[in-house]
């Protein structure tokens, strides 16, 4: 840093006497004017990396978002059958098994909606309703599993219901996740 009055370069001694040992000048107001421009320049970095900051976590996100909408275009067209062929494509690949789990409660309302549709005979549609959405969750868990080994089809596929204490329903399917090109 240099005195505003004659040029001369300032040493630490000078700014704990105040003044340039060259001219005598007051150098209190050329360390303020220094001391502004540094925060100034540090003001200016700390908007430059929060400016940075922001711009990679919207290229992550955009990166996130990319994979999702991947994932989401492989599990779309992922063929599914219970058999173990599908007529109008050949297996090239057997990737190995895979499945899926998905343990739910009945909850207290279903249990109360339950005991009278059994009371009345009828369909009891909250746990119809909850083991439709528990089979959806795990073939959705499966087929991320099979996208993941670079699978494109599952064959075999099996599910299994379970009963657990205090009204735990667990759903688990299983299947073989296999690659598959048209014949």
């Amino acid at each position: 840093m240099k005195c505003s009055n004659c040029g001369n370069e300032l040493t630490e001694d000078m700014f704990v006497g105040g003044l340039c040992f060259n001219c005598g000048h007051d150098v209190s107001e050329t360390v303020a004017l220094a001391e502004k421009e540094k925060a100034l320049a540090d003001e200016e970095q700390e908007r430059l990396n929060k400016k940075k900051a922001m711009e990679e976590a919207r290229e992550k996100q955009e990166r996130i978002e990319q994979l999702r909408a991947d994932q989401a275009e492989r599990t779309s067209h992922h063929r599914l059958t219970t058999g173990f062929t599908f007529e109008d494509c050949k297996i090239d690949k057997y990737l190995g098994l895979v499945s899926g789990e998905v343990v739910i409660g009945s909850g207290y309302l279903s249990d109360i909606a339950a005991s009278i549709s059994d009371f009345l005979g009828v369909e009891a549609t909250e746990y119809s309703d909850k083991l439709k959405c528990a089979k959806k969750a795990a073939l959705n868990d499966m087929i991320s599993e099979s996208v993941e080994l670079g699978g494109n089809a599952i064959i075999g596929i099996s599910y299994e219901y379970l009963t657990f204490s205090g009204n735990m329903i667990g759903v688990s399917v299983n299947g073989t996740s296999v690659s598959i090109t048209e014949k």
